[in-house]
């Protein structure tokens, strides 16, 4: 994959053009008066505002949360982009989290102090949870994790070594691989921060949870800075993403044990 591709990917608003089984799928979710679902789909296609009205439901959520097996029938995007705007809502209406998180950020050197208004902007941006989604529908292939692009050999499990990658980069390779440090330390600390903490305390690696927060915030920041960032359209969410790292972590983590792993949440 060339890598302003891999950038488009990431950048792509699809709810504009949901695949035609996501699109049945949602519609036959949402309507309950009628049955000419091809009708309707013809009719909605492409209408992103009718589509996001739909995604955001009860009914939808709903559905998906109970047909474990028709799930197999839509995409990853459509999946982790209906689940993240959920866990993102969620988020937006808890008091004490919202609380906590301030004061958390607050405690941080930051240039801007942050208040509700600033946390409630980044929960209800829907561009990053839309580049969230795209990430983890990339990151489905393991492979893509650790590889920059397809180039197999530019593979790594460290970033030390992408950091190494970057400086002997041309421009538009600097700015790609700048974004999946960024995506990187975001999927780990979000979605699997056990990996950390087992590699931590038991196999006595000397990094924690905040040295991949750290490296997040600064390739986020350092890719948002970026000429390309501007050239796709991604310098605010980039910038969002840097700025409240932790946060977007946080939902991560939030979506992952109370939808995709709910045995989990009731264990805890």
């Amino acid at each position: 994959m060339e890598k302003d591709e891999a950038i488009k990917e990431l950048q792509n608003e699809n709810l504009q053009g949901l695949s035609d089984n996501d699109l049945l799928f949602l519609i036959e979710s949402y309507v309950t008066k009628r049955n000419d679902y091809e009708n309707i789909a013809s009719l909605i296609n492409g209408d992103e505002d009718v589509i996001a009205k739909m995604i955001d439901s009860d009914r939808v959520f709903n559905k998906v949360m109970s047909c474990t097996e028709r799930i197999l029938a839509i995409s990853p995007y459509f999946l982790f982009s209906l689940l993240l705007r959920k866990a993102f809502k969620e988020k937006s209406k808890d008091i004490k989290f919202i609380e906590k998180t301030i004061d958390v950020l607050n405690s941080m050197e930051s240039v801007i102090p942050w208040n509700h208004n600033r946390l409630m902007s980044l929960l209800e941006d829907t561009h990053v949870s839309n580049y969230i989604a795209n990430m983890l529908a990339q990151f489905i292939e393991s492979s893509k994790l650790f590889s920059m692009g397809d180039d197999e050999k530019k593979s790594h499990q460290y970033i030390v070594d992408m950091i190494t990658d970057s400086l002997h980069s041309d421009n538009i390779e600097k700015f790609y691989i700048y974004c999946h440090i960024g995506n990187y330390t975001l999927f780990l600390t979000g979605m699997i921060p056990e990996y950390i903490k087992h590699r931590y305390e038991y196999k006595q690696r000397p990094v924690d949870e905040q040295y991949y927060v750290g490296f997040g915030k600064t390739y986020y920041g350092l890719a948002s800075e970026h000429t390309n960032a501007k050239r796709n359209r991604l310098t605010s969410t980039l910038s969002q993403l840097s700025e409240g790292f932790e946060v977007v972590a946080q939902v991560l983590s939030f979506m992952n044990r109370e939808y995709l792993h709910p045995e989990k949440a009731r264990l805890a």
